[in-house]
This record gives structure tokens, C-alpha cells and sequence, in this order.
């Protein structure tokens, strides 16, 4: 995945987690960037998480792609044969 594809994510996570100090439980307590940082690495890591049994083809395919890049071996299988 591409730098600014990520610091778009990120940036998305971030602004989700700090909208957890405008509800009302919480609108009176100081907000804590660091602490928003870190529930914004959870929320990308489950955002972008892919989802293939309810995927579209499009996702599917962009999983495919993100696994060969990262492997570079198009001949994997999940068992051996002999």
C-alpha cells in the first residue's frame, strides 16, 4: 500500500477517534491526542480490514493484488502436494 494511502486512513481513524470526546459521556473530559492516536491505529487496522466473504469482486481482486506485492509468489498453496 502506497505512504499517502495510509496517511489518508490514518487521518480518517483520527478524526473518528476524536469524535469520541464530543458525546455526551465524554464532552466534558480533556481530550488525549495520544490516546486518540491509538484507538486510530485500531479502527484502521479494523476499517480496512478486508471482509472476503462479503466482498465485492473489486475488493477481492485488490486483496489479490495487495498478497502478490507483499509475496511476489503466485504459486502459494495453503497445502503441499506431493
Amino acid at each position: 500500500m502506497k505512504k499517502e494511502e495510509e496517511e489518508r486512513r490514518m487521518s480518517f481513524a483520527l478524526q473518528e477517534a476524536a469524535g469520541a470526546w464530543c458525546g455526551k459521556k465524554a464532552r466534558n473530559k480533556d481530550m488525549d491526542a495520544d490516546l486518540a492516536e491509538e484507538f486510530a491505529k485500531i479502527l484502521v487496522k479494523h476499517m480496512y480490514d478486508p471482509k472476503l466473504g462479503c466482498a465485492t469482486t473489486r475488493e477481492i481482486l485488490e486483496e489479490l493484488k495487495v498478497r502478490i506485492e507483499m509475496d511476489g509468489k503466485l504459486d502459494y498453496r495453503t497445502i503441499d502436494q506431493d
